[in-house]
């Protein structure tokens, strides 16, 4: 895991990405650019950093994408890695693409996305417990959504992981505060979120999921299992972050922009911000 790596690199890379989605999608015309960019540097942090690849660019530890709505974002993570082409990106993103290409390069590993929400933490624990069961070091990943934990599903398995003592499962709570029509807190209040974790018998940290000081605090000792109880990471984030003008408003789930005018706008919005985090922060922290 690289501690030591220079987060103006990793700021960087943050800008990097959220542009590039927007080169990838809209072209394609949809998708969920807010969900995506709440999740950027949570995404980096597990595929980038956490996780480890053998030679083959095969992963040894094993990511679930709960949070299927924020899809999208893996693949300008994935070219950034080198383990898809934009070649590969264009055959797989389209009408009638190539799923094929994308199950060629990640699984195993990047075990499943999409889908229900509220799945995803029941396949992680299952995915966990196996590799406890087989002495295996690999680490389970699992981004959620903080909506996502309406779901009783969700609650399930937070249970059975704790009950198994599942100390490698990973459990990262993307928490930008917004379902796809409101506030969770008006939807159905989820405060207080740590709380629950805690009284579910999990080690629980919160953090700034913007910031990659914090998130890479939290995933530091994941690997020494200092606890014999799973971990879930609350990021707290901003659902849009990087476009101020999409940031934390209700019914902008599934937005992508459309046609000339605000596609430009939105490229325009995004790359004033450039590689420049402290003024990334500045504009769209509130």
């Amino acid at each position: 895991m690289g501690y030591f790596w220079n987060t103006k690199v990793l700021y960087q890379k943050s800008y990097d990405v959220r542009l590039r989605f927007l080169e990838i999608f809209t072209e394609l015309g949809y998708g969920h650019l807010t969900t995506a960019f709440s999740e950027a540097e949570i995404m980096i942090s597990i595929m980038e950093i956490a996780m480890r690849f053998d030679h083959n660019k095969k992963p040894i530890d094993k990511f679930v994408l709960s949070k299927g709505h924020g899809a999208g974002m893996a693949f300008p993570v994935l070219e950034d890695l080198g383990i898809l082409s934009k070649k590969d990106t264009a055959a797989v993103v389209r009408k009638g693409g190539d799923i094929n290409i994308l199950k060629e390069y990640v699984t195993p590993g990047f075990e499943f996305y999409g889908g229900s929400l509220g799945i995803g933490i029941g396949m992680a624990a299952g995915l966990a417990l196996g590799l406890k069961q087989n002495r295996s070091d690999s680490i389970v990943y699992c981004l959620m959504g903080d909506a996502e934990c309406y779901e009783g599903s969700v609650w399930e398995a937070i249970l059975f992981a704790s009950h198994n003592r599942l100390n490698n499962l990973v459990v990262i709570v993307d928490r930008n505060y917004l379902g796809c029509s409101d506030f969770t807190e008006n939807m159905c209040q989820l405060e207080p979120f740590s709380k629950k974790w805690s009284c579910c018998n999990w080690n629980v940290q919160e953090v700034d999921g913007h910031t990659y000081e914090e998130l890479l605090s939290a995933l530091i000792n994941v690997r020494k299992r200092t606890t014999d109880r799973p971990t879930c990471i609350i990021a707290d984030t901003v659902k849009g972050k990087g476009l101020e003008y999409l940031s934390n408003i209700p019914l902008r789930h599934g937005y992508m922009p459309k046609g000339k005018d605000d596609i430009k706008m939105s490229f325009e919005c995004l790359e004033h911000l450039g590689g420049d985090y402290d003024r990334f922060i500045a504009d769209t922290s509130k």
